[in-house]
């Protein structure tokens, strides 16, 4: 007698079906070993594509039940991306992909590979494994695998941030969850859309900020247009959602204090600006005049619909309720509106 392939009961059937049967049944998909760990707490089972591309088992907690964990694939030239909300949906997936495209798995998505006639992969015939996932699970394919994959995102992405970040640094913008929405749609705007405010090249970039005020429990992601104010996430505690945590304003040179308390009312606060920015120096926090942002409408659309948020009717108001708040700290004097 063999040893299982795993101690997942499902993963096991399905190497049992894989080994059983001569011919691909997902474009791309091949099992070879399992349990090896690219980046601790992400156990491969199985190949995506001809690359090298893999699917993993995302151990996020100690649970005994490992079907009901998620499923990532990660790429072989880079990139990692949820998949499936558990095993079943993941079977699901491997029948709902096209059988004539192999996924294509890059820092950007999970997604197809080829589109044109030319770059068509040879189809499979997935008859047999669509007939076993009905019979074995009472399973059949989506109607768009792209469903499954979105489904896995809608309702992961929060946690996943936040334990991948650490991990895979390029794998999401950041650990904040705000922050990766936002941040995929300023990919799609080109020119500004919030007053004073680009997002940096990098999450936690400290390069450009010569602050005393930038101690290690700041994180910057953001700058006003002239570069003399940058944002950051204050780390002022160990709580599990970094969303939770307040926004400063700090000074290119000198100068910090809190914003707002917590990044969903800083979105509220930048979208609320329409002819003024964010000014943090020595002095501290104040509202300068500036033109509006040429897009600022899209991005009060964005907010309403991707996170069901309003603008901040008064933003001078919302940056001193934070800073009363939440007390000490790094502050500055009450905002002047």
């Amino acid at each position: 007698m063999t040893d299982a392939f795993s101690p997942m009961p499902e993963l096991n059937l399905l190497k049992e079906f894989y080994d059983t049967h001569d011919d691909f049944f997902a474009n791309g998909f091949e099992m070879y070993n399992y349990g090896a760990e690219h980046v601790e707490g992400l156990i491969n089972f199985a190949q995506a594509n001809g690359s090298g591309s893999t699917y993993d088992i995302w151990r996020k907690d100690d649970r005994a039940d490992l079907a009901t964990l998620p499923v990532v694939a990660m790429g072989d030239e880079g990139g990692v991306h949820l998949v499936a909300r558990d095993f079943r949906e993941f079977l699901r997936l491997l029948a709902s992909l096209p059988t004539d495209h192999e996924p294509d798995i890059d820092w950007g998505s999970f997604g197809l590979r080829g589109g044109d006639d030319d770059d068509d992969d040879e189809p499979v015939d997935n008859r047999l494994y669509l007939a076993w996932l009905e019979q074995m699970f009472g399973l059949t394919p989506a109607d768009d695998w792209a469903e499954i994959v979105d489904a896995a995102e809608a309702e992961l992405a929060r946690e996943w941030a936040v334990w991948i970040h650490p991990r895979i640094p390029d794998a999401v913008w950041s650990p904040v969850h705000e922050l990766n929405l936002l941040a995929r749609f300023d990919n799609l705007v080109y020119g500004g859309f919030a007053n004073g405010f680009w997002l940096l090249d990098a999450y936690g970039e400290r390069g450009k900020v010569d602050n005393p005020g930038l101690t290690g429990d700041l994180a910057p992601f953001a700058s006003t247009n002239e570069r003399d104010t940058y944002y950051a996430v204050w780390r002022c505690d160990d709580r599990a959602d970094p969303a939770e945590l307040p926004v400063v304003a700090l000074g290119a040179t000198a100068g910090v204090g809190v914003v707002a308390r917590n990044m969903r009312e800083f979105l509220q606060l930048i979208a609320g600006l329409t002819d003024a920015d964010i000014r943090c120096d020595a002095a501290g926090v104040d509202l300068r005049a500036c033109e509006p942002a040429p897009n600022r409408g899209k991005l009060v659309s964005w907010l309403e619909e991707t996170c069901g948020l309003r603008p901040a009717e008064d933003p001078a108001a919302v940056i001193a309720a934070a800073q009363a708040e939440l007390g000490e700290g790094p502050m500055a004097r009450p905002v002047q509106g």
